[in-house]
């Protein structure tokens, strides 16, 4: 018998290509599937982004609202609620108070009165404005002491208060005007532009709240639904 060497078998020019061309298909199909998902990832973040900031602006100004106090004694001052407009026309109100500091926040400085301001500023970034919330603690000093400036939300379009009387509602409010006594209720109404820099109408989001103000002692000539709008 004559042995005869077996040559090693490898794979021809054609099965590689072969092979080849089916794992560029492959990877398509995944980049394309991973780029489907990635994409309504971020939409759907995009979407909710409004919402959760909205909701936040709003809890931290129910929570100073709802704490206000009456517009007298040695830490008090004024409730100061001030209508104005930003460069577009576009509502862009502005609110002082004193209200009781939250107890569940450390209070470094003496003191359980603050004076909170509202104010909304021309955002550099976007088209928008920045709704700020400035908070002054320590109002026994006799320095001028710089408040605490917070960012409470962004792409702010507009921003727009509205004060009850007990019988009308009022576009200001000044609690000198009105014998040191606080509103029945604040309505807040809070535009933001859409994550495209589009308008409410075009996929923004609007936000209204009502809330209550305890401290007030107007009594309510008609009667209000107090609640989330």
């Amino acid at each position: 018998m004559t042995n005869r060497r077996r040559q090693p078998r490898a794979f021809t020019l054609l099965e590689l290509i072969v092979a080849t061309g089916m794992t560029a298909v492959l990877a398509g199909s995944l980049y394309a599937t991973l780029h489907v998902a990635f994409k309504a990832r971020q939409s759907a973040f995009a979407a909710v982004e409004q919402v959760r900031k909205a909701e936040l602006a709003a809890e931290l100004l129910r929570a100073d609202i709802q704490s206000a106090v009456v517009p007298s004694g040695i830490l008090a001052g004024t409730f100061l609620g001030e209508s104005a407009a930003n460069a577009s026309g576009l509502p862009s109100d502005a609110l002082v108070l004193h209200c009781v500091a939250d107890g569940t926040q450390e209070m470094r400085i003496t003191g359980d009165i603050r004076m909170v301001e509202f104010a909304c500023e021309p955002d550099p970034d976007s088209e928008g404005m920045v709704l700020l919330r400035r908070v002054t603690v320590n109002l026994l000093s006799t320095k001028v002491s710089e408040p605490v400036e917070e960012v409470l939300c962004r792409d702010v379009r507009s921003f727009d208060l509205a004060y009850f009387d007990g019988t009308d509602w009022q576009d200001n409010w000044d609690s000198g005007m009105h014998g040191n006594a606080l509103p029945l209720a604040v309505e807040v109404t809070l535009e933001l532009v859409g994550p495209y820099g589009v308008s409410t109408d075009e996929g923004g989001y609007l936000l209204r709240r009502l809330f209550q103000v305890p401290c007030s002692s107007i009594a309510p000539g008609l009667q209000v639904e107090l609640g989330a709008m």
